[in-house]
């Protein structure tokens, strides 16, 4: 009598494979989160400066720099310059009263740093 068994080197063969595919959807889905934090983290830090430009530009750091601390905002540093620019028209005379609004903001976490800048006149 003639009985049909997998042998135990065709089990081990299939284990084999299997754990390969496992690693492999394993290292994909790490892939992906990272991929999908590295956004979420652009995203806030876009967020974060296009609300402290907006404020900013209603009260500008007068003494020319200011600094929020990461820890008090969302884990993310931001800086704020405000420096007069030299804008100069046709006529290659600098324009007075135009100043340089700049905001970076960093994210400890995710390495990550965005920054704008936007010209204010302020007579």
């Amino acid at each position: 009598m003639k009985t049909k068994a997998f042998t135990l080197f065709e089990v081990l063969i299939a284990l084999g494979v299997f754990a390969v595919a496992v690693t492999g959807l394993a290292l994909a889905l790490q892939a992906a989160v990272d991929a999908a934090l590295n956004a979420r983290s652009r995203m806030l830090a876009r967020t974060v400066i296009e609300s402290q430009l907006a404020a900013s530009m209603a009260n500008p750091p007068l003494d020319g720099r200011r600094e929020i601390e990461a820890r008090t905002n969302n884990g993310i540093r931001v800086i704020e310059t405000f420096e007069q620019a030299e804008i100069r028209d046709t006529n290659n005379t600098i324009l007075p009263g135009m100043w340089k609004l700049k905001v970076t903001a960093e994210s400890a976490r995710a390495g990550i740093k965005e920054n704008a800048e936007i010209l204010v006149y302020r007579p």
